[in-house]
């Protein structure tokens, strides 16, 4: 179960309700990208990198199921 709320998970991912799946996906991948910590050694990524994959993983269940 996720601590995060809907709305904040959108939030998180600079998107809107109504956005597609896709949107959704691709927002996420991008944002893993940029925050990776093979791509970003020097800051504490990791848990950044939880929040995201928390944020996409609920708004594709509770928006996309």
């Amino acid at each position: 179960s996720s601590s995060l709320s809907t709305d904040e998970a959108y939030k998180i991912l600079g998107l809107t309700r109504g956005c597609s799946e896709q949107d959704v996906i691709r927002t996420a991948n991008k944002l893993q990208k940029k925050i990776h910590p093979d791509v970003n050694p020097n800051s504490n990524t990791e848990r950044l990198s939880q929040i995201v994959n928390e944020a996409k993983e609920l708004i594709l269940k509770n928006d996309f199921n």
